[in-house]
């Protein structure tokens, strides 16, 4: 015997009841609730919920037994059957059915365990504290008012506490005055307790075992979609999650809209309830970790931007799939993606209406999130574009070799470089490990025109805030221009490919634009071609909010890699390839970029000077050309600044006991073997950067003259539950970057004893092994001098899966916060370089060992550097 049990609560008057004298009570659902679920006026009584409920009563189908269970809230107001006209009394539709129910009184709110169970027992003959209840045939349906309080509480004890299976809500059969937390608990709370909701009144009838042809008067179902092509592409999955966001309306018309990422969906909804048409709403569904990136950097800049980027619904999952609605505050008229309205712009006056929209949006963007958040930072551009490592150059010489066959096959004349040229200039380039001194913010990220949604008042919205972050400044006004010129500029042909390449050299030439008619006598073409004129404007008013925004506004290198990045991204639109929507003329327009910005970049200061990068506490160094680097050539004007750390004279092993740095008179140090010998000494006799000079003289931080010993763990494991392999990490401070466990090796100690030291406080247990050496000898650290520099041995373990790190005590090289992170792309590149580097080597180790698995470390190797 299967039993169905209904649970109803709140259909008492104070909840129920259109009267007056109920109208205003707190708990009161409203005119609206009480005419959806209960009917209205004469028809009080026919709705969906009277109506479902008086089926209790038909004949039992099969071996099914139903019963209904009703919680009353103990009011003294109410007569002792719940049959009068008190606050607690049941309303008049619901009184025929108290002969069949099962009534349990309770505190306001409360869920009565000992009287619930007992009666779950009588109906069911299953004692849900005792018995097996998730292998019984039981089916509860919760009906009701208040979705978010007493119902949701009830399920979720059901369900979560008592283990039935199926526990099911129908929208049709609940109510709630707050209309948002109602939806909230449709679309969030019930489904992520594993409580089941119907849309459809006719399926939650068939769930409880009633004939579903009475309620076929009701318009109780799932909001209709349209077109039907719209419905059928969606796939079952996806249609029913967007079936749930729209569940507020009767039907809901789907607009695709330029934009997300290949398998996302990005529709406008123009909703309507009944006859009524509501206000539209942007619809997303992608993957599940997709759209949780996208939700949390939507959290990170509503409060920022405020009505200017959407208000998001409750996210609905299925399977692998999430979709949220997007409400834009007040839109006039129909909206369209920014990229919509440029690709449309053919006239002066829609271009004008364009150029409009992008002023303001960047205008927005500039004064609310990028002045809002920018900070000074130090940048390594090509590793913070990811540029340095070997996919980027597998992807150009691919991406190249097809682009090659297309220009052959067209018959282009004027061909950029061979792809074997342009990936030995790109690796030249990009090996550059170099920072400069430039600005950060919080930044979009991904701001291509797609995300940025205008309507006919020209109010603005950015969405999909998945990859935002704290990025280089530069990074999302390069992002739009790139897409401007390569991406979005579908109209220009192959015989228009000279005059692109003349103007992008002009634009990748000169960081501040003329206007049309002030340009240089090659490119008057421009001020009557429409399509160059509509680029050179946009590209303009970009370029001027964004160097509007820096410190040093002369400088624009950072500006151009991330131009190079984004061309060289632009490569894979492949329309041929059916992997984008680029043609051929954009393809090679973009490849013309490539080649521009990669002779521009080779030739610039920040390739041709020694390395800049420093501690903050130093002062700048002296960039000096690298060819007048060594010792051995003259450098008759080298005169760099001379710095020695406070933390270091204060250690002066001759003054203090236990003091760990070399005296400043350098007469007095010891002499102490070093795998790197000082070829070269100063006047004073104290010994120089083997590497040559580095713009600053003195220590630094480094506590010794000339070679400081340091040891460097790398230690992984294989994660016993996940079997994917993790690297052991620290942070050098609180909120400083990642590092490997590290230390000095201090005075009168082995290599040996200090890289025990630094494991033994990082994993709380010394190595079961002496470790394999992967790197030693001298290494770049942005702490070296011209008198001061390190020498370094790491070594690597691979531990047991069970190993865990024990909380840092105190060191000299002051790691703290050591946890064991996902050996992936993200966390190497997120490493300083030398570091990357050994993890890196650490991989290729473990690779040839067989330890991690082949295919896997050949791909971490390929996306990192």
């Amino acid at each position: 015997m299967s039993t169905r049990i209904i649970i109803a609560d709140g259909l008492t008057n104070e909840f129920l009841s259109p009267e007056v004298q109920f109208r205003n009570r707190k708990v009161n659902i409203g005119a609206h609730e009480i005419s959806r679920l209960m009917g209205s006026g004469a028809e009080f009584g026919s709705g969906p919920l009277p109506t479902f409920l008086r089926q209790i009563r038909a004949d039992q189908v099969g071996s099914t037994e139903r019963a209904l269970l009703i919680l009353r809230d103990l009011d003294e107001e109410a007569s002792g059957d719940g049959m009068g006209s008190g606050s607690a009394d049941f309303v008049e539709p619901i009184q025929t059915l108290l002969p069949v129910a099962d009534i349990i009184a309770a505190r306001r709110g409360e869920v009565p365990v000992t009287a619930f169970c007992q009666a779950i027992a009588r109906l069911s003959g299953v004692d849900p504290l005792t018995g097996n209840t998730a292998s019984r045939r039981i089916r509860f349906l919760l009906v009701g008012c208040h979705s978010d309080k007493r119902i949701l509480s009830v399920a979720m004890f059901l369900h979560n506490v008592l283990g039935f299976k199926d526990v099911a809500i129908c929208s049709h059969l609940v109510g709630s005055p707050i209309r948002e937390a109602h939806l909230a608990s449709l679309l969030h709370s019930f489904p992520s307790c594993g409580v089941r909701v119907f849309l459809d009144l006719a399926q939650a009838a068939r769930f409880i075992g009633f004939d579903a042809a009475p309620f076929s008067e009701f318009s109780c179902k799932p909001c209709r979609i349209m077109p039907m092509e719209a419905r059928r592409a969606l796939g079952p999955e996806r249609r029913k999650i967007i079936e749930f966001l729209c569940m507020h309306w009767t039907r809901a018309d789907l607009n695709p809209l330029q934009g997300g990422y290949t398998g996302s969906l990005l529709f406008l909804a123009n909703g309507w309830k009944g006859r009524s048409r509501t206000e539209p709403m942007v619809l997303k569904v992608d993957n599940y970790a997709q759209m949780r990136r996208e939700i949390e950097g939507y959290q990170e800049v509503k409060d920022l931007f405020g009505k200017n980027v959407p208000t998001f619904t409750f996210p609905v999952t299925l399977g692998d799939s999430t979709g949220v609605g997007m409400e834009l505050a007040a839109m006039e008229g129909r909206p369209e993606t920014l990229q919509d309205s440029f690709e449309s712009a053919e006239g002066e006056d829609s271009i004008g209406r364009f150029m409009r929209r992008l002023d303001k949006a960047l205008e927005l963007s500039a004064e609310k999130l990028y002045k809002n958040t920018r900070v000074s930072s130090w940048v390594v551009p090509y590793r913070r574009f990811h540029l340095h490592t070997q996919q980027q150059l597998d992807w150009l010489r691919e991406n190249a070799g097809h682009i090659k066959k297309y220009i052959e096959r067209s018959k282009i004349k004027e061909t950029p470089l061979p792809p074997e040229s342009l990936e030995k200039m790109l690796r030249l380039i990009a090996a550059n490990e170099d920072g400069i001194d430039s600005e950060t913010c919080l930044a979009h990220g991904d701001l291509n025109l797609k995300n940025v949604i205008c309507d006919e008042g020209d109010n603005i919205w950015f969405i999909d805030w998945t990859h935002s972050g704290q990025h280089p400044i530069e990074m999302d006004f390069a992002k739009i221009e790139n897409d401007i010129k390569f991406v979005m500029s579908k109209q220009f042909e192959n015989d228009d490919l000279p005059r692109l390449r003349r103007f992008e050299e002009y634009l990748l030439d000169n960081r501040d634009l003329a206007e049309a008619n002030r340009l240089p006598k090659s490119l008057k073409f421009v001020k009557w071609d429409l399509r160059f004129r509509k680029i050179l404007d946009a590209v303009r008013r970009i370029r001027q909010v964004c160097f509007s925004l820096k410190n040093d506004s002369s400088d624009w290198v950072v500006y151009r890699i991330a131009l190079l990045k984004y061309a060289l991204h632009t490569l894979s639109f492949d329309e041929q390839r059916e992997q984008g929507e680029c043609g051929t003329t954009q393809l090679v327009h973009a490849l013309y970029s490539i080649e521009g910005l990669a002779f521009i970049l080779v030739a610039d200061d920040f390739h041709l000077k020694i390395r800049g990068g420093k501690p903050n506490s130093y002062p700048r160094r002296l960039r000096i050309l690298i060819d007048e680097a060594p010792w051995a050539m003259p450098c008759p004007n080298y005169q760099p600044p001379y710095h020695v750390d406070p933390s270091v004279l204060e250690n002066d092993c001759t003054k203090k006991t236990g003091g760990w740095a070399d005296p400043e008179d350098f007469t007095r140090v010891t002499s102490r073997a070093s795998p790197e010998k000082a070829a070269h000494r100063d006047d004073e006799g104290r010994p120089l950067n083997p590497r040559g000079r580095t713009g600053i003289a003195g220590r630094g931080l480094l506590g010794r003259w000339g070679a400081n010993q340091m040891v460097a763990a790398v230690v992984t494991r294989i994660n016993h539950e996940t079997l994917a392999p993790e690297l052991l990490l620290g942070k050098l401070e609180e909120s400083g970057p990642l590092s490997l466990p590290r230390d000095f090796v201090a005075e009168g100690k082995t290599v040996e004893a200090a890289i025990v030291h630094a494991l033994e406080q990082c994993t709380g247990q010394p190595p079961e092994s002496q470790g394999e050496v992967i790197a030693e000898g001298y290494s770049y650290d942005e702490r070296q001098t011209d008198h001061a520099w390190v020498e370094l041995e790491a070594r690597l373990y691979h531990m047991n899966a069970d190993a865990q790190p024990t909380a840092l005590q105190p060191s000299g090289a002051g790691i703290q916060d050591i946890e064991w992170w996902p050996l992936e792309p993200a966390t190497i590149n997120s490493l300083p370089s030398t570091q990357a580097q050994l993890v890196r080597e650490a991989t290729r180790r473990l690779m040839d060992r067989g330890a991690i698995e082949r295919d896997s470390a050949k791909q971490l190797l390929a996306k990192t550097g």
